[in-house]
């Protein structure tokens, strides 16, 4: 199965609905004690897309990029005071200078990127030292999450497993890349369950809410929504509803520069 990308021009003008849904306040909080903790000034967000954790760090910076391969989602960006600078390109191949900034993030996008190793070492370059990146995500590797996407859309789960690093390889990337990792710890868990027919009105059952859904070809997809359907119909045929199940854990993995050694003279 071929690694598969998500098209952001296309659903950037309304990405922003999925914080209707979940602001995601846990991530939000996480970050900003690891940026607060590493007392930094600058920062990089890698992924930023539509600015959701820009406009939780930038505030407490005194400069702060965010950096997307999507044009369309970086003109969703609210314009801010002047401090954030915005830049299409590739998160593999950072165009920054080394040493240049105090605190790097990459939120729920770590999983879209063609090289991830590639990603954590440069992201390690742009960091001065006692800088941090904090890299935030899913790990079905853990094999701990519930979701009724993985059960009804099986090709989802297969390709989550492709897409997403556990956590335990982002941390050996970040020891690869001169880093020294903290402990993987939880910041989000997102609970909610569906009972028969209200599945069908859940936000991220839409193809453009959900890159699990995203990626599939329209066979798979149709699939996956007919066995909902029918699981549906099958329920009220004897009067007993099924519950639809989402409970999901991100996990933030962070890195920190060492401060710089410096060799005793004789």
């Amino acid at each position: 199965m071929s690694r598969q990308f998500v098209d952001y021009d296309r659903v950037a003008e309304g990405y922003d609905e999925r914080y209707a849904q979940n602001r995601l306040d846990g991530i939000a909080t996480a970050l900003l004690e690891q940026f607060k903790h590493c007392a930094a000034e600058s920062l990089v967000d890698i992924g930023c897309g539509t600015g959701r954790w820009l406009s939780e760090l930038a505030p407490w910076a005194s400069c702060s990029v965010g950096l997307d391969r999507s044009l369309p989602m970086l003109l969703q960006v609210p314009g801010g005071e002047g401090r954030t600078s915005l830049v299409c390109g590739s998160a593999e191949e950072l165009p920054l200078r080394a040493e240049s900034v105090d605190f790097v993030s990459c939120v729920n996008a770590v999983h879209h990127l063609a090289a991830p190793a590639a990603f954590v070492s440069n992201a390690a370059r742009l960091l001065r030292p006692r800088g941090s990146l904090a890299v935030v995500g899913l790990d079905p590797h853990q094999d701990r999450d519930r979701w009724y996407l993985y059960d009804y859309f099986p090709e989802a789960r297969e390709l989550d497993l492709q897409r997403y690093p556990s956590a335990e390889q982002l941390v050996g990337w970040m020891i690869a890349a001169d880093l020294e990792p903290s402990e993987v710890v939880a910041v989000e868990r997102i609970r909610k369950q569906y009972k028969g027919r209200e599945i069908l009105e859940d936000y991220f059952l839409q193809r453009k809410a959900s890159s699990q859904l995203a990626i599939l070809s329209e066979e798979a997809w149709a699939e996956g929504l007919q066995r909902i359907r029918q699981a549906v119909q099958e329920g009220e045929a004897r009067d007993s509803p099924p519950v639809f199940e989402v409970d999901l854990n991100l996990f933030l993995v962070g890195g920190w520069k060492p401060p710089t050694k410096y060799k005793t003279l004789p």
